[in-house]
């Protein structure tokens, strides 16, 4: 009787050791899980939009813009594929790249699991201060016959539950590599600002990379509601640069993040011939009275950014005159205004799958923007098309329209 007991009591125990251990087990994994959840992934009017702030102080604008130039060139290029900055803007201290990278779930002798994510990321230089954006995110995952959006992989509404406790299961690895994905990029200019040598990706594992970040002491509060902490390996970080003291915002604001839309691309210098009349060489200038260049007028002033935020809507490319005989095709990657010369063009974003050939071969077109649920467009734009950059095919293309007129409803 005795050892039927005791034969009894160890198998209870037997049976209770693993459910004891799988509770144990997703406890830690919710906890880890914790740093993914409610506020790891923004979204600027439902679409996902990684924003940090970096605040340098005693650097100026035009420091900070080759700091940022310096370091984004060398992210696109260490990618070694159709990478690259796109657009530069000193004055306004704007830049715009588009990306290509991989993310990897997992490596094992046996498969190797990984998506390319394509993206664009966009920074904002002033006086002391950056803000890069990481947006329009997709992923290329193999064997898959289309693209998948970000707003339907990580956003909130499909990786989280619905009290918003845990991962989804299905989109738990998405969320999180994309998330430590950013946090790579933004570590990365963030040693670049610290006046550390840019940061490359040379292979080590991720939590290695990680652990030799540095780390920035924030002199500023953010108002908005933070994530939890990240889990990270204890290690030594080098020390700050005492000359450069960098701030990390975490979190920026809807309105913050739609006043930097409009990139402009930048204005190859001309360049300067010698002086080969001896007269004109020495002619002597006053300079006690230096001439004040003229600032070109800009063409429709009512035209703003604002109006045409691809967060708000989307951007409608209509070739050719006929009604009944037109093109149409929605520029799926987005656009924004740039300003050049006091002139106004438009730029049109095609997705890699999306064709180009017709819109490469107009001469003239219309863009109309229609905002989120409507019917009609709220602004229509007559263009010509000045692109200079020849698109390639399987490539996330750029095409640009002088704004000839406008039309705001």
């Amino acid at each position: 009787m005795k050892k039927a007991i005791i034969s009894f009591c160890i198998a209870a125990i037997a049976m209770a050791i693993p459910q004891q251990l799988l509770a144990q087990k997703n406890e830690n994994a919710n906890h880890e899980d914790s740093y993914y959840l409610k506020g790891a992934v923004p979204e600027v009017n439902g679409k996902v939009v990684f924003s940090k702030e970096y605040s340098i102080e005693g650097m100026s604008k035009n420091e900070v813009f080759d700091k940022v130039q310096t370091w984004m060139k060398a992210h696109m290029q260490q990618n070694d594929n159709n990478s690259r900055v796109a657009y530069t803007n000193e004055e306004k201290g704007q830049l715009a790249a588009t990306g290509e990278e991989y993310i990897i779930f997992s490596n094992s002798i046996l498969a190797l699991d990984r998506t390319k994510v394509l993206y664009q990321m966009i920074a904002n230089c002033d006086n002391g201060k950056c803000v890069l954006q990481i947006r329009n995110i997709r992923y290329d995952y193999p064997n898959e016959k289309e693209l998948f959006l970000a707003e339907d992989w990580i956003a909130d509404k499909v990786a989280l539950t619905k009290d918003q406790s845990r991962l989804v299961r299905g989109n738990a690895k998405w969320r999180r590599k994309t998330v430590d994905w950013v946090d790579d990029i933004n570590e990365s200019l963030q040693k670049a600002l610290s006046g550390f040598a840019i940061a490359q990706n040379d292979g080590k594992p991720e939590e290695t990379r990680k652990a030799d970040a540095v780390t920035v002491v924030s002199n500023q509060v953010s108002k908005t509601e933070t994530a939890p902490a990240k889990p990270v390996a204890k290690a030594a970080a080098p020390a700050i640069n005492p000359t450069i003291p960098v701030a990390v915002v975490e979190k920026t604001t809807a309105s913050e993040i739609v006043k930097t839309a409009e990139v402009v691309k930048p204005i190859e210098a001309a360049k300067v011939e010698e002086a080969t009349n001896s007269a004109a060489a020495e002619q002597q200038i006053d300079t006690a009275k230096p001439v004040e260049a003229k600032q070109p007028v800009e063409l429709f002033p009512e035209l703003t950014a604002d109006k045409i935020q691809a967060s708000n809507g989307k951007m409608v490319i209509i070739i050719g005159e006929d009604e009944f005989n037109r093109t149409t095709m929605t520029a799926n990657a987005g656009g924004y205004l740039s300003v050049r010369n006091g002139k106004k063009f438009i730029n049109t974003m095609l997705t890699a799958e999306q064709p180009y050939q017709s819109l490469q071969q107009a001469k003239e077109y219309m863009v109309a923007f229609y905002p989120n649920g409507a019917k009609q467009p709220s602004v229509v734009m007559k263009c010509t098309n000045v692109t200079t950059e020849k698109p390639v095919q399987g490539r996330e293309n750029i095409f640009t329209g002088e704004i000839k007129s406008v039309e705001i409803r």
